[in-house]
């Protein structure tokens, strides 16, 4: 069974590119790793035909918010991404869209939009971005266990992207500050 996840990196990503795990992109995932029987290109063609994905897609912008501790020992340090819900509504088409095709995700209810912190860059809190990219990433590539590959990547809408923020008022693009 191939294993995929949904993202929305902070940094350009395209497809065919690729990285290991220690220097995987900072990124929201949209949606959490699955399992299906289906190829990469089956599952980018069912992803591109999501609203929002390859058509009707908005550019979303958010901000960083506070900092806490994820996993199940609470020993992942990611900053919370805040938004004006179109995270969860791109998320939750995105999900729907999935399971019509028999794509079985099990997505958490506490769905908490959020930035791993990494020794590569960090989310500080207040800190604004720009999500203009969804990206379906293999997590199982032929390179191996500790590599990933982006399969396929769709540009949000350009044209719905607010204008360039005034110098000195946070706004960071899609450049995440280095640790």
């Amino acid at each position: 069974m191939a294993r995929f996840v949904v993202v929305l990196p902070l940094v350009p990503l395209a497809a065919g590119d690729e990285f290991t795990v220690a220097d995987w992109p900072l990124h929201v995932t949209l949606v959490e790793p699955f399992q299906t029987g289906l190829g990469g290109d089956d599952v980018a063609r069912l992803l591109g035909g999501v609203d929002g994905i390859a058509h009707g897609a908005r550019v979303i912008h958010a901000a960083a918010g506070e900092e806490d501790m994820f996993g199940r020992r609470r020993d992942v340090p990611v900053t919370l991404v805040r938004d004006g819900g179109e995270l969860a509504a791109l998320r939750a088409r995105t999900i729907d869209a999935l399971g019509a095709a028999g794509v079985d995700v099990r997505s958490r209810l506490d769905f908490r939009p959020h930035v791993t912190r990494k020794h590569h860059g960090r989310l500080r809190p207040g800190e604004r971005v720009r999500l203009d990219t969804v990206a379906l990433i293999d997590m199982r590539p032929s390179e191996g266990a500790h590599h990933r590959r982006v399969v396929a990547a769709w540009r949000l809408d350009a044209a719905s992207a607010r204008p360039p923020a005034t110098p000195g008022t946070g706004e960071t693009g899609r450049k995440p500050t280095p640790t």
